[in-house]
């Protein structure tokens, strides 16, 4: 058993991104899981990752689950979406997706020095 612990992020997407946004969390490497809410907390779809697949065996690994987002995406118009990543790894997602604004008081955050202030001039 491991003692490593893990880090969750959270953070809404609007349904339009969400596939795209798992694919890139999925691609990351360093997500153990990923879980879609609705709203009101209740969970849609709970997607564990096993780091062990890579490249082209990670997508067609997930082309099944990234066809049931789609759906999902297709009739909600925002989601949530809680991230674990292992805790050695943590990293924030990428620009092309929505920054976690908000977590978990143990969790992570976005970094106010990871804001561009000259977006908002």
């Amino acid at each position: 058993m491991s003692d490593k612990k893990s880090t969750f992020e959270q953070f809404e997407v609007a349904g339009d991104k969400l596939v795209e946004t798992v694919k890139n969390l999925i691609h990351e490497g360093n997500v153990q899981r990923i879980i879609l809410k609705r709203e009101d907390g209740s969970v849609l779809l709970e997607i564990p990752v096993n780091a062990g697949l890579v490249g082209l065996a990670l997508t067609v690994a997930f082309a099944p689950v990234l066809v049931a987002i789609g759906a999902i995406a297709a009739v909600v118009s925002k989601i949530t979406l809680v991230v674990e990543r292992k805790a050695d790894a943590a990293t924030p997602v990428d620009g092309s997706a929505t920054p976690p604004t908000t977590g978990p008081a143990d969790g992570p955050v976005s970094d106010p020095a990871d804001q561009n202030p000259a977006a908002s001039i």
